[in-house]
């Protein structure tokens, strides 16, 4: 079977054919091959290669050794770099994740035979005709997920297999075969070996994926997230167990996809497992978040929780200045990024429904400012006006002001803001 090349692949080829010329085996493996066998969009072109990497770096100008000990060299060609492998072996696993050492090999298929699944276990030559020793073209038309060779020693040998394999299930909407599920389920706990920084970017790469629903339903299912290096704490476990047992879990996160952002997913799933702030904050630390995303993320589940609160105290006008006050606590961007999440979790529909998010967006767009330097007026204006000494009263008195102007009920103009001020004396 021949491919047609995408321009990524293409830009690659005279480094395929530079190999070639100097008598060395050289194929695309990797996911670049998977994707193309799919017709989906490529990010990355990996190349594999009977030549020895001190031999890469005598064809080459411009090298990095990026992996030399594992035998990979980036090869730099029209400013894009490509990483270039030799054909391997690998030894037994330190720490169920990284090799020992690996033993270089002339043969393709043996190269292939190390790789996790079948769909990433083939190989496009120069020419486009696609090598498949183990028959991923065929998994991959069945939507099957399967291990190469025996799925026990694959996860064995790399715990962070079993993450990828529930991430592809998502992001290709694959099966995984019953050798291979079941081997996951009986070594989930070597994902204790995993450093949570990796953990965290395979399930970010889930969450962020087509179809983020389905890889959490099996990421759930398959019990992973309760064997990691650092557990999370017993409130989020709690739940994970409950969406575990229960046949709504995955009802309840159908429209994930709709959410453009993954931290707004991330958002939208503390919300929708009715996680507290506290457990959501440890969850991140857990996962390695960086302050700015965990600030997001947090923002989204404390305006949550002042509004169910709100929408049960309040109405009318006391629950359009709680709105607008949380809008100038935490930025208008913040807000309208909430009502998305809302949008998208149907038991949101409860407190929320459509009408409700239809007005709060309605006020929200009618804001005439939502911060302090849009005020007219300033601490040392007000302060002179009132004939006060600065104190906490100042702070209190404009963010008073910035309230009725931002609810359309005071005109910001400069007398008009210090005229209400005189009016708090």
């Amino acid at each position: 079977m021949r491919l047609a090349f995408s321009d990524l692949i293409l830009s690659a080829l005279p480094i395929v054919n530079r190999l070639r010329e100097h008598h060395f085996e050289a194929f695309f493996v990797g996911g670049a091959v998977r994707d193309t066998v799919l017709g989906l969009p490529i990010k990355d072109v990996d190349i594999a290669t009977s030549a020895r990497p001190e031999q890469v770096l005598e064809l080459f100008e411009h090298c990095i050794p990026t992996g030399l000990q594992h035998g990979t060299i980036t090869v730099i060609n029209n400013d894009i770099g490509y990483e270039v492998t030799t054909f391997r072996l690998e030894s037994a696993y330190e720490d169920h994740r990284k090799p020992e050492s690996v033993l270089y090999i002339t043969e393709l298929e043996g190269d292939l035979l190390r790789r996790d699944f079948t769909m990433n276990a083939m190989a496009l030559a120069a020419d486009g005709v696609l090598h498949d020793p183990y028959g991923g073209m065929a998994d991959l038309r069945s939507n099957r997920l399967r291990s190469v060779g025996d799925p026990n020693a694959r996860f064995q040998e790399d715990a962070l297999r079993m993450l990828r394999a529930v991430r592809f299930i998502g992001v290709y909407r694959l099966i995984p075969t019953y050798r291979t599920w079941r081997a996951l389920r009986k070594h989930r706990a070597l994902l204790a070996f995993i450093a949570m920084e990796r953990v965290q970017a395979e399930l970010d790469k889930m969450l962020s994926g087509g179809s983020p629903q389905r890889a959490l339903h099996f990421a759930v299912a398959s019990g992973l997230l309760l064997h990691l290096k650092e557990p999370f704490c017993d409130e989020a476990e709690m739940a994970i167990r409950q969406a575990e047992k229960s046949d709504g879990a995955a009802e309840r996160f159908a429209r994930l996809h709709e959410l453009a952002a993954a931290d707004l997913r991330w958002a939208a799933l503390a919300i929708g497992l009715d996680l507290t702030v506290d457990a959501v904050q440890q969850v991140m630390k857990v996962l390695r978040f960086s302050n700015s995303r965990s600030k997001l993320i947090l923002s989204m589940v404390e305006i949550h929780r002042d509004m169910v609160k709100g929408v049960t105290e309040a109405s009318g006008r006391e629950l359009r200045v709680k709105w607008l006050s949380l809008a100038i606590r935490y930025g208008k961007q913040e807000l309208t990024e909430w009502l998305d999440v809302m949008r998208v979790l149907p038991e949101a529909k409860l407190s929320f429904p459509d009408s409700l998010l239809t007005q709060l967006n309605e006020w929200l767009e009618q804001m005439v400012i939502s911060k302090l330097k849009q005020l007219s007026v300033n601490g040392k204006e007000l302060t002179s006006h009132m004939e006060k000494q600065a104190g906490p009263w100042v702070s209190e008195y404009l963010n008073q002001l910035l309230l009725l102007v931002a609810a359309g009920e005071l005109e910001n103009e400069k007398s008009a803001l210090l005229g209400q001020a005189s009016l708090w004396k």
